[in-house]
């Protein structure tokens, strides 16, 4: 599925998987499945052997490295643009940031919870947020289900925090399935009034997404929604390093992924407001 993200946010994931690679040890398995050889300057380090725990952890870093170089490898063939072009601006003025991620404390919600509905190790407490969760996860996201996050004091538990490593930023999903029954609705809204009135910007600092007894969104519904959010973020964080990249109609062109004959017909409509 990062596949339907924006051009801007492969380009701000390729150059996170640089520098994660940079900064982990050059880790690689060996012939034999239980060793793992740490790399120096094209030069073998040390050796490790996984039978002892200790050891572990240097299997552990030689597979994410593996995912990792894959993962930029399917990228760069699906981007249509050159990623050291670009840079990253992290911590653009978004309201929850990689410091409050590392302070948030996940189910940390201890109102009675009785459903059967897992995911992974995290009881959640319906069918909605079992599917968001599940979507997170197949879109790559790390999340962080009902930390407590503070609002100026106020303490509130959000479904999700989602967070982009790649900007240092986190953003809100608040699965709100059960619309249309008065007492819930006043409850949404003085929850969605406790957000903005602390700067959080709706579809870029949080998420509503709504359904009633009913009615549970469909699946790709909820990917689109998450996919748009992140795709607005990068947007706002990614910027071409080059001079000649500064033209307006190659920005627009990066940033909204439209082709050269449909720029045309954006800037034109835009200039004719």
């Amino acid at each position: 599925m990062i596949t339907d993200f924006s051009d801007a946010y492969k380009v701000a994931k390729v150059l996170y998987i640089d520098s994660e690679l940079e900064r982990m040890p050059n880790a690689r398995r060996g012939k034999q499945p239980d060793l793992v050889r740490i790399y120096e300057n094209n030069k073998i380090k040390g050796t490790y052997k996984l039978t002892k725990r200790e050891n572990l952890h240097y299997g552990e870093i030689a597979d994410r490295r593996e995912r990792l170089k894959a993962l930029r490898t399917r990228l760069k063939l699906e981007l249509k643009v050159n990623p050291e072009e670009y840079y990253v601006s992290v911590n653009t003025p978004f309201r929850l940031t990689r410091k409050d991620w590392e302070k948030m404390i996940p189910q940390s919600n201890d109102t009675d919870n009785n459903s059967n509905l897992w995911f992974e190790n995290i009881r959640m407490r319906s069918r909605f947020e079992l599917n968001t969760a599940i979507i997170l996860d197949k879109l790559g996201l790390e999340f962080k289900y009902e930390p407590a996050v503070s609002f100026n004091g106020v303490i509130r538990y959000p479904d999700f925090v989602v967070y982009l490593p790649e900007f240092e930023v986190c953003f809100i999903i608040e699965c709100m399935g059960r619309i249309c029954d008065d007492d819930y609705d006043r409850r949404a809204a003085e929850r969605m009034k406790l957000f903005m009135d602390n700067g959080f910007v709706p579809f870029r600092d949080f998420l509503i997404i709504g359904g009633t007894d009913g009615f549970i969104p469909t699946k790709d519904w909820v990917a689109n929604s998450i996919i748009s959010v992140v795709n607005s973020i990068a947007s706002e964080s990614v910027f071409p390093v080059s001079k000649e990249s500064d033209d307006p109609r190659k920005v627009l062109s990066f940033v909204l992924g439209l082709k050269a004959p449909e720029l045309i017909g954006f800037m034109e409509g835009t200039m004719d407001c």
